[in-house]
């Protein structure tokens, strides 16, 4: 059962100026987005394009320090997967307001990796290995992840099984469950369209 107490990516990277980002953002054709500030401003500079997923084989869960349920402030276990809240947030360098916002994610419901916590704030790691501190009301604990490249939605968990639906590249899917098998049962929350798709073409999905 999946935690509710918390709610980012990854490849070839596009900078354009700040003033494009609102019109950029309205294409279906990028995933997501995160804009990326210098220490003496208040707003981004310019803004980073996420155009492409990480492979199977990339893993961005390297180096984590394992914490138990018992021993954080949360009650959670450190690392864990959360994802993004709301449509824009701010990831600062630092566990405080004080410190500058190092990027700003305007992707509601992109999967992230809890790697520390303090009572107030959260270090996250997006699916780029980007870190950087949030505050925890930014923060969800639904499950999404993040589709790798196009897959096929299938009625049970089998290859041979009916075709469901079709989920593009850099989509994001609401994870209910995995099986030991390695197939684990998705929903589209646009389209409320579920099934079954191979872990390995999920981000967000694999054990940490």
């Amino acid at each position: 059962m999946w935690n509710r107490e918390e709610r980012w990516v990854v490849g070839a990277k596009l900078y354009i100026p700040i003033s494009l980002l609102t019109s950029l953002c309205m294409s279906a054709a990028i995933p997501a987005t995160a804009q990326t500030a210098t220490s003496g401003t208040k707003k981004p500079a310019i803004a980073r394009i996420v155009e492409d997923v990480p492979g199977p084989n990339e893993r961005v869960t390297k180096n984590l320090i394992r914490v138990n349920a018992t021993k954080t402030p949360s009650g959670f276990n450190v690392p864990r997967y959360v994802s993004l809240k709301y449509s824009t947030s701010n990831g600062r360098t630092g566990p405080s307001s004080n410190h500058p916002v190092a990027w700003q994610y305007s992707k509601r419901g992109l999967p992230m990796i809890v790697v520390a916590e303090t009572e107030i704030w959260r270090k996250v790691r997006d699916v780029n290995g980007d870190e950087s501190w949030m505050k925890r009301r930014l923060l969800d604990g639904k499950r999404m992840v993040l589709v790798r490249s196009e897959i096929t939605l299938r009625a049970k968990p089998s290859s041979n099984s009916r075709k469901q639906a079709t989920a593009g590249k850099g989509a994001l899917l609401e994870l209910e469950s995995c099986d030991t098998k390695n197939w684990c049962r998705v929903t589209d929350t646009q389209s409320q369209l579920s099934g079954y798709a191979l872990r390995s073409m999920l981000w967000g999905a694999a054990p940490l």
